[in-house]
């Protein structure tokens, strides 16, 4: 077998763009600015609207973060009107747009492309072509739905790495099935964890430099039952993160399913449901909601997840958000009012993850002290 292409980090991209790689490594390796401190990570937005753009955008420019914008391919769809390929150029030109005038580096990230369809396959090739970095999630065989064998995940995802790693492009790839459900293009009813010697054969013969290991997290809001606090399998991790260090210190590890929730943004929406007269169903699935616990996630950066993604929380906070701006303008015919209130939310849900993470102070000084900041709605 010919040996694995090295990702080109000669590639200039678009002003101000980088590969999600390149900001993750600066994580693993706790760099910020010239300094080198603690370990830290980046929360993987993902984004479905403009408005998500520009408000995770305004909170990387706040705190002087690094910034990993991901896209679905359901969410790609929404952009283009149900045309994925439509979606990523105009997602495309739109985040070149705003990065032009940033004083941070962004990477654009398709989150959960896959290589085996063939609908999968032709949206994958047009994100390497036109987005920064991407996720060749082949793991799963979402036709049949059922986990695909190690030797065709590799091959796949082998595929990818020779095809994006030329570009410059950074490519994720994912070992183990994630239980639960993201959006209507990614679901499981199962997990299982990932197998630490299948690891070490999938990073040496596929030469990705990013890797989702799946060590207990889940997709969507309900992680584990009301109250309970969902186990993540740090010593896994960690055994893990020695394997892959043994291979290529490069090599970073990206934690899905890692929304947490906020016991703020759960009692604001209750409260607005309850005021409008419909706290019953509403307000059960509310408190229904479980996000996995910051002090697993915590773990999980300790042990290399240097990458989280992040997408129910931010889901959250914009409903609550929106419910709030019903409730206090219900017949208020303007748009820009329910826009902005939604964008605040967001803004600061963004900037809440970031500091968590300790992703800020990377590219200049945070404009706001991040020890005094209190993220209410």
């Amino acid at each position: 077998m010919s040996k694995v292409p090295a990702l080109n980090k000669e590639r200039r991209f678009p002003l101000n763009m980088t590969s999600a790689h390149e900001l993750i490594l600066k994580a693993k390796n706790g760099v910020k600015g010239n300094k080198t401190s603690g370990r830290y990570a980046l929360p993987a937005f993902n984004v479905t609207t403009y408005q998500g753009i520009d408000a995770a955008v305004g909170a990387f420019e706040t705190l002087g973060s690094s910034g990993v914008l991901a896209f679905s391919n359901s969410a790609l769809k929404h952009f283009g009107y149900g045309d994925a390929i439509k979606g990523l150029e105009r997602v495309h030109e739109y985040v070149k747009l705003v990065a032009r005038d940033s004083s941070v580096k962004i990477a654009t990230h398709l989150d959960h492309g896959d290589y085996i369809s063939e609908g999968g396959r032709k949206v994958l090739q047009a994100a390497v072509s036109t987005l920064t970095s991407v996720m060749a999630d082949n793991s799963t065989d979402h036709k049949n739905k059922k986990a695909t064998s190690l030797e065709m995940n590799i091959e796949a995802t082998r595929e990818v790495v020779e095809m994006a790693h030329p570009l410059g492009v950074s490519v994720e790839g994912e070992l183990g099935v994630l239980a639960g459900v993201e959006d209507e293009d990614t679901h499981s009813e199962v997990s299982t964890y990932t197998d630490p010697q299948e690891l070490k054969v999938f990073l040496e013969k596929t030469g990705c430099l990013l890797l989702a290991p799946t060590i207990g997290t889940m997709h969507g809001p309900n992680k584990g039952k009301p109250g309970d606090v969902v186990k993540l399998n740090i010593e896994l991790a960690h055994e893990c993160l020695k394997i892959a260090n043994s291979i290529n210190e490069d090599i970073v590890f990206v934690a899905h399913g890692a929304s947490t929730l906020y016991p703020q943004v759960v009692e604001h929406a209750m409260a607005q449901l309850k005021e409008m007269g419909a706290i019953s169903d509403a307000a059960n699935t509310w408190r229904d909601f479980v996000g996995t616990d910051w002090k697993q996630i915590e773990g999980l950066i300790g042990a290399g997840f240097c990458k989280i993604n992040t997408d129910t929380e931010n889901r959250q906070t914009y409903l609550a958000s929106l419910l709030a701006a019903i409730k206090q303008g219900p017949a208020k015919i303007d748009i820009r009012f329910f826009e902005k209130a939604t964008y605040e939310g967001l803004y600061k849900s963004y900037m809440q993850k970031l500091i968590m993470a300790g992703n800020y102070g990377v590219w200049h000084e945070p404009k706001i002290d991040v020890n005094s900041f209190k993220f209410e709605l």
